[in-house]
């Protein structure tokens, strides 16, 4: 992973905060039909991707999507499931299935995960916010595993397709009935996607094309800081990081914000251009070309640690690591529990205010009729 693929484009999570509250219909429309084909292409390979989120979608030069991020796949079983304890991914676009097996270690799920993801992020493209989204994790969590009480649509909902709300509750729904299950050939005979040429989507022209003006431009993500000091840079990791994990990289420090540019009227493409396009066109403006002597920086040669010592450490972290995350789903086990009594416990409290209501009816209509009969019994004469 020291050398990948860098997209102009950005991601799909910047180009929706540049629409605001949504993006258009036919837009939406192509993005999450080429979102199908990628996560379908996972799948055939025998893997869930498990964090499909705007974020990991990126956009090349083009406009197409490609997607990103594998670290969370998991290679499927025989049966086409997985079985893991650990809750990975972003909580907002986490499934149901993914949190029961982190709650109690026995379910297992398959490819279904990945297309409830991409129901919260086509809610997210019309609505601009995700349907659980809470306050906390553990309410976030909470709201996931009863989704059939807590998901509905905005009632402020302008021209909202019907054909988009079918698609939607068509992902977020039980995993027995989710689009999916046969397929990308689920998603074509849906009528969201009807009359969409799926064999000529990537050679389309997509409705928003990126602008940039070299191939490394970041104008298209959200750049928190790019401005960052040496010191930032390097030990601010150093000192977050748990004891021991930069043991394998020791005598070896690189960071991109450490290049500097000799002549800056230099146009000649860097080492480092990307998405050129073979036929010899190149993005307007090519990067500049840096020495290479000047993109890495080496620590000063130190003692080496001794091998024992080393495999000592390691050990150590890896049993601190596993100790921390068995901790972890401990607490998430008993937040998730908590956070479903708090939901009895209010539901239980609001039913009691309805009988008490009732009840203090009653007792009035009572008292009424004793009223009336003791005003017959004292008119009638002796």
């Amino acid at each position: 992973y020291l050398v990948m693929d860098y997209y102009v484009g950005g991601d799909l999570l910047t180009l929706l905060s540049k629409f605001g509250d949504c993006i258009p219909l036919e837009m939406a429309r192509f993005y999450l039909a080429e979102m199908v084909m990628a996560i379908d292409s996972i799948h055939s390979m025998g893997y869930v991707h498990r964090d499909i989120k705007p974020d990991n979608i990126l956009l090349d030069r083009c406009g197409h999507i490609r997607l990103g991020d594998f670290g969370s796949c998991l290679k499927l079983r025989e049966d086409g499931t997985v079985c893991s304890t650990v809750a990975v991914g972003t909580p907002d676009y986490l499934s149901p299935e993914i949190l029961r097996a982190v709650e109690d270690g026995l379910h297992s799920y398959g490819t279904e995960c990945d297309w409830w993801s991409l129901g919260i992020f086509a809610y997210e493209m019309f609505f601009g916010h995700t349907p659980f989204f809470a306050d906390s994790v553990v309410e976030t969590y909470g709201k996931i595993l009863h989704f059939k009480e807590h998901f509905r649509f905005p009632l402020s909902a302008p021209e909202f397709p019907a054909e988009a709300q079918a698609l939607i509750e068509g992902l977020v729904c039980a995993r027995e009935t989710r689009l999916g299950r046969n397929g990308v050939q689920d998603f074509k005979e849906h009528p969201f996607f009807a009359g969409l040429d799926w064999q000529g989507l990537r050679d389309c022209s997509p409705s928003f094309v990126p602008e940039f003006a070299n191939a490394t431009d970041t104008c298209n993500f959200d750049v928190v800081d790019d401005c960052l000091t040496d010191m930032e840079t390097l030990w601010d990791v150093i000192e977050t990081s748990p004891l021991g994990v930069q043991l394998p990289f020791v005598g070896y420090s690189y960071t991109y914000t450490a290049v500097k540019q000799k002549d800056p009227q230099e146009s000649d493409p860097g080492p480092i251009a990307m998405e050129v396009d073979p036929a010899g066109k190149r993005p307007p403006g090519g990067a500049q070309e840096t020495p290479p002597g000047e993109l890495a920086c080496k620590l000063p040669d130190g003692p080496k640690p001794e091998q024992p010592l080393f495999l000592e450490l390691q050990a150590a972290l890896e049993a601190e690591l596993k100790s921390r995350e068995r901790l972890c789903q401990e607490l998430s086990v008993v937040k998730v529990a908590n956070q479903t009594f708090a939901s009895q416990l209010k539901d239980a409290e609001s039913r009691n205010v309805e009988l008490e209501a009732q009840i203090k009816g009653l007792k009035e209509q009572i008292e009424g009729m004793k009223a009336t009969s003791q005003q017959g019994k004292s008119s009638v004469p002796l």
